[in-house]
């Protein structure tokens, strides 16, 4: 909810008595969609400050101070919102209520990108004394206001670990005898393998103790980003580039509450955005607001350069993630920045398929443009298939995936890795 409230007003010399609004107070959906960081006390002590999220309607409330309103008398009430949502419902007459000092004005507001917004001044048009004139008012209450992409798919799949362990997101139980880090000694139980058997441990017991294994922790994953103008394509709502950040934190949330490091650089032609890995559940923040306000170059993404750059400022071994629209023309760039991170880390290759592509695979055939079409894409996945074949070749793993399932393919491929040890 946003309250721009009026009595915090500075009186202007001859100003009627009628109120002010001023300064708004965005209280966002973050509340609900960060719950699954903090848990359920999140809630009375939200952490991210004011902001709002790209994609999710928001209550604007504007608090105008009532109490020299002459009874019947209307007010037309205009706030210079962004300019990205049209529907607003603004401006808005009313007659404000003389028997309440305050009356509240309301309206929805829904941002469309991230970055940073600006609310401007409030204006009232007031009826003269005899209504035979309108007297126009514009109140200060600038502000800017950060916007966030949508966080809620995050509290969703929090709640759902929440619910059950098994579902997206949630540390995997660790199997009897398998890992790779030592957890714990405990009773030899049916089924638990005879080499994991520890024998001085049972011989000073007098029975027999087993060695427990689980997922071995604090383990880095990285994820580049591509930033190039291929992901500014709409799909949906969202961008390519919204769709694969999405994707990104999503990952990096699941990775940070399994107790693994989670960084990320965005690249494109310019000077790739770093952001240094955290730790722990509540990291996914500093990322967060990190990534928020940067959109996709008008230009062609450097796989090599963002290869080498990273090459050069992260030496430990980690998984990393690229995230991009592959094409066939990407083939030796690709290529050549798998080949560099392969020497050193696990690398995973993150290609979003349209949603159009997918669905010709299935379309049917009623007439000549509908055969051209349909061969023209066969003919392009052909070409994709055969450079992913090239780029498990070079030692990459390959998540294809829409952008709707992607988050979702990613965090499986992760759980995967953990899972067989590999990371």
């Amino acid at each position: 909810m946003c309250i721009r409230d009026s009595a915090e007003a500075t009186p202007i010399a001859s100003e009627r008595a009628l109120g002010w609004a001023a300064h708004y107070l965005i209280g966002v959906l973050f509340a609900a969609v960060l719950v699954g960081l903090g848990g359920p006390a999140w809630l009375a002590r939200p952490t991210l400050g004011l902001a709002l999220a790209v994609g999710i309607a928001h209550t604007v409330t504007l608090l105008l101070d009532s109490r020299v309103a002459v009874a019947g008398e209307p007010w037309l009430v205009a706030d210079h919102h962004p300019p990205d949502d049209p529907l607003t419902g603004l401006p808005r007459t009313l007659v404000p209520a003389v028997d309440h000092d305050r009356t509240e004005v309301t309206y929805r507001y829904r941002p469309t990108r991230r970055g940073t917004v600006r609310f401007g001044d409030i204006e009232l048009w007031l009826p003269s004394p005899r209504g035979l004139w309108q007297q126009r008012r514009r109140i200060a209450a600038e502000r800017r206001v950060p916007v966030y992409p949508d966080f809620s798919p995050i509290a969703r799949a929090a709640l759902a670990v929440d619910k059950s362990r098994g579902r997206f997101g949630a540390r995997v139980q660790p199997r009897r005898g398998e890992g790779l880090e030592f957890h714990e000694l405990r009773d030899y139980q049916a089924g638990d393998s005879p080499r994991r058997i520890d024998w001085k441990a049972s011989a000073r017991r007098q029975q027999l103790i087993t060695r427990h294994y689980q997922d071995e922790q604090n383990q880095s994953v990285w994820v580049l980003l591509d930033g190039g103008r291929r992901m500014a394509l709409p799909i949906g709502d969202l961008t390519a580039f919204d769709h694969g950040l999405n994707a990104a934190l999503l990952l990096a949330w699941s990775a940070l509450r399994q107790g693994d490091r989670a960084g990320a650089m965005l690249f494109s032609a310019e000077t790739p955005r770093w952001l240094d890995p955290v730790h722990g559940p509540n990291g996914i923040q500093s990322l967060l607001k990190g990534f928020y306000d940067v959109h996709p170059a008008d230009r062609a993404s450097d796989f090599s350069q963002a290869a080498r750059h990273f090459h050069g400022r992260w030496r430990r071994r980690a998984l990393v993630v690229i995230i991009s629209r592959v094409q066939a023309e990407d083939s030796d760039d690709l290529l050549a920045a798998v080949r560099m991170l392969s020497r050193r880390h696990l690398v995973m290759v993150a290609d979003m398929e349209l949603p159009e592509q997918a669905a010709l695979r299935h379309a049917r055939v009623a007439g000549v443009d509908d055969a051209l079409r349909v061969t023209a894409d066969a003919h392009e996945q052909h070409l994709r298939r055969a450079l992913h074949a090239r780029l498990r070749h070079a030692g990459a793993q390959l998540v294809a995936a829409t952008p709707d399932t992607l988050a979702e393919r990613l965090g499986q491929a992760y759980q995967q890795l953990k899972q067989t040890g590999r990371l």
